[in-house]
């Protein structure tokens, strides 16, 4: 018995001893074999100073490790500290239990070259077939993973893209970890780096890998944006972009969907600029600042709180092709080779929602612009600066307010609102007032147009442009004080170089050397042929042409004459005869006539409506009560002495009063109402008809008047009047309206040739 225990004893002391032989020399054995047969393991060399590996508690130390480029002289990596912790007995029970994983003072150098890195044939090694098929074999489910206190520290990571040049150098990355769950429970994950040339990254990522949703925080502090301008050069064409970039946002998802994500925060740059290969400013701004409520790209939402940009600078060439500077800075895509092309069928595609954009608050302070036309045989440079943009509440789906203001070349200012719609041109309403402009920085466009510089002058302009379902009605008033012209530049070719410009503006003016022009525009703005610069030039061009062969208010004050107060003259609407004033402008308008016989005088009848339908309606309801009181008159027309008799009736007078309610009662019309308003229920079509009558009377006697009592021909005098459904449309005094027209245009005068 007693040799049996002890021979169990020495079976057992030796197997103790030849674990804690193996426990001793484990570390040595392994870290020689590693060495040693680092090719065929890792395919690389590996070296290192320290391997301890402890069977009984799970861990697992190295120091100073090193991993070796395939050249076997440059690392890939090396490895200050590396420990790992797991615990051993629940691996009897399939659970692997990781307590710690430590990386501490690495350095990793990850190149590429385009879809190649230089990892690449350690992950194939990694991917046999072998290991393909024992990870088939082996399904998660079998066991329980539970990852605990992952870190990373004193890291730094060295990115080299050979093909297109750049260099990312990561320094003092760290991660950390604090538990890795495979759980219907989320794993928070902590990183944190700087940037070689500047800057920092800190991110904090909650992810449940059971449900694949994730939230991420990033927070990104004066990232130097020069960093990305190797990738923008790929498909622009720019020499430079500086600028530094924060950011804290906040990103939520879930992988398996990863378009399907909302992100909000914070995005600011601040001394930002864009240089294009020609070293010329794309755009520049001191500092811009975004706050974003919330963006989806899933939902086509893209709810922004806050954009300002201070600072802005921008500048913008015209060719003469018609191209700009901002045309040539996209590089022309790639054509890929067409080689059994398939017909894509569209009728199946689904609609894209609708863009859900708004932008609170829409802030531009402090900005520069330079507009420089090389358009033109004379190029332009005009600068326009203290650009002051503001919009509250900017969408797509509803009418948005904005307001400018503006400084141009120095001297001009400059205040833009705009109401209406951001998705499309069919609804707008934009007015634009200019003061103090300085015309003769305009001389490049006046050669253009008309071969004559412009050596003086100062120009205050307003204009407002409508449009309403793509039909477009603008007014433009032009106010111009002291603008002279210089002599006709033969040696310039242009459009309108007939047009008789300095004759124009010097009938154009006043005695207080100031010329007011009215530029109506209409048109179409969804017509191919629509152009508002040539509508805005057809139109001056014709009024130009106007001025210099009918100056209106130039002849009107020659003659002695106030243009104003021939500009309508006031009618009584039941009157049949016209009072000695009248006549009196009557002659007045025609000397004017005389004066320019290629011009059409034009007097249009207006009658207040709505007073006159009243009048003649009393009237008319008077002529009734009189006749019905004084039978003898029933069967001729009134005399003077009825018509006086008629005119004082009172419609206090309770028999006219019964008379009128008698009346509506017969006729069924209700009897509730004024006098005036009975009378109108009672007459309406009669005095319509009657109103009518006179109109035409009035215009037959007044033309009759300039014809034969004032001999002017009946060519150059045209009476008209409104028609009935004009005059209800509006609410007008009752006069005639004087006009003047162009018969024909002038003959272009000898200096102008």
């Amino acid at each position: 018995m007693k040799k049996g225990l002890k021979i169990l004893i020495i079976v057992l002391a030796s197997i103790l001893g030849l674990i804690l032989a193996i426990a001793i020399l484990i570390s040595p054995i392994a870290k020689s074999y590693i060495q040693k047969n680092d090719k065929e393991l890792l395919g690389r060399e590996v070296t290192m100073d320290k391997f301890r590996l402890n069977i009984f508690t799970g861990s697992l130390s190295i120091d100073s490790l090193n991993v070796y480029e395939k050249d076997d002289k440059n690392k890939f990596i090396s490895i200050n500290e590396f420990k790992f912790n797991m615990k051993i007995y629940p691996l009897l029970a399939k659970k692997f239990v990781v307590q710690r994983v430590l990386l501490s003072g690495a350095d990793i150098n990850i190149y590429q070259k385009g879809s190649e890195f230089n990892f690449d044939d350690i992950i194939k090694k990694f991917s046999s077939e072998d290991t393909i098929k024992e990870t088939k074999d082996t399904t998660a489910s079998d066991w329980e993973i539970a990852l605990n206190n992952i870190e990373i520290n004193k890291t730094d990571i060295t990115y080299k893209d050979l093909e297109i040049n750049t260099n990312w150098g990561l320094y003092d990355f760290a991660l950390k970890i604090p538990a890795m769950y495979f759980s219907n429970k989320s794993s928070d994950i902590g990183i944190n780096l700087k940037f070689k040339n500047g800057g920092s990254l800190a991110l904090n990522a909650k992810y449940n890998m059971h449900t694949t949703n994730y939230i991420l925080n990033i927070a990104l502090q004066n990232f130097s944006l020069s960093n990305v301008l190797p990738y923008l050069q790929q498909s622009m064409n720019i020499s430079q972009v500086a600028g530094l970039l924060s950011t804290k946002l906040n990103i939520s998802g879930d992988f398996n969907h990863i378009m399907d994500f909302k992100l909000k925060g914070d995005v600011g740059a601040n001394n930002f600029s864009l240089i294009d290969d020609k070293q010329r400013n794309v755009v520049s701004m001191n500092k811009l600042d975004v706050s974003i409520d919330e963006i989806s790209l899933s939902k086509n939402k893209y709810h922004i709180n806050l954009v300002k940009i201070d600072a802005l600078t921008s500048q913008f060439d015209l060719y003469k092709d018609s191209t700009n500077n901002f045309s040539f800075l996209m590089k022309p895509s790639p054509q890929e080779p067409n080689k059994d092309s398939v017909a894509v069928d569209t009728t199946k595609t689904q609609p894209s929602k609708t863009m859900d954009l708004i932008i609170k608050e829409l802030l531009v302070e402090n900005s520069s612009f330079i507009f420089n036309d090389q358009s033109i045989q004379k190029p332009l440079s005009y600068p326009i600066e203290n650009i002051n943009i503001k919009s509250n509440n900017f969408t797509l789906d509803k009418e948005n307010q904005l307001e400018l203001t503006a400084t141009l070349s120095k001297t001009g200012k400059v205040n833009v609102k705009w109401q209406g719609y951001a998705d499309g041109i069919a609804n707008h309403n934009l007015m634009l007032i200019i003061n103090n402009l300085n015309l003769n920085d305009f001389t490049p466009y006046s050669l253009e147009y008309f071969a004559r510089p412009l050596s003086k002058g100062n120009l205050t302009f307003t204009s407002q442009n409508i449009i309403k379902d793509y039909n477009l009605k603008g007014t433009n008033k032009v106010d111009i004080y002291k603008c002279e012209v210089g002599n006709k530049d033969n040696q310039v070719k242009a459009e309108y170089g007939n047009v008789p410009l300095k004759l124009g503006l010097y009938v154009l003016k006043d005695r207080k050397d100031k010329i007011i022009l009215d530029l109506p525009v209409k048109g179409n703005v969804k017509s191919p042929e629509f152009s508002y610069k040539k509508l805005i030039f057809k139109t001056l061009i014709n009024l130009l042409v106007k001025v210099a062969t009918s100056p209106i208010s130039l002849v009107a004050e020659q003659l002695g004459y106030d243009p104003e107060a021939l500009s309508n003259i006031p009618i009584e609407p039941m009157d049949r005869e016209f009072t000695s004033e009248q006549f009196e402008k009557f002659k007045q308008l025609s000397e004017i006539s005389n004066a320019k016989p290629e011009l059409i005088l034009t007097l249009t009848q207006e009658i207040n409506y709505q007073k006159a339908i009243s009048e003649l309606s009393m009237a008319n309801l008077k002529i009734a009560y009189y006749k019905k009181n004084n039978p003898s008159s029933q069967e001729k027309n009134l005399d003077l002495i009825d018509i006086d008799q008629v005119k004082n009736i009172s419609t206090k007078d309770e028999s006219f009063i019964v008379f009128t309610d008698f009346l509506l009662v017969e006729k069924g019309l209700n009897k509730i109402g004024s006098m005036e308003d009975k009378a109108v229920s009672l007459y309406k079509e009669a005095s319509e008809e009657q109103l009518q009558t006179l109109m035409q009377e009035r215009n037959t006697k007044l033309t009759q008047h300039f014809t034969e009592a004032l001999k002017i021909d009946s060519s150059k005098i045209k009476v008209q009047s409104l028609s009935i459904d004009e005059l209800k449309s509006k609410t007008t005094k009752s006069q005639y309206s004087i006009s003047l027209e162009v018969l024909e245009q002038a003959e272009v005068s000898e200096e102008d040739k």
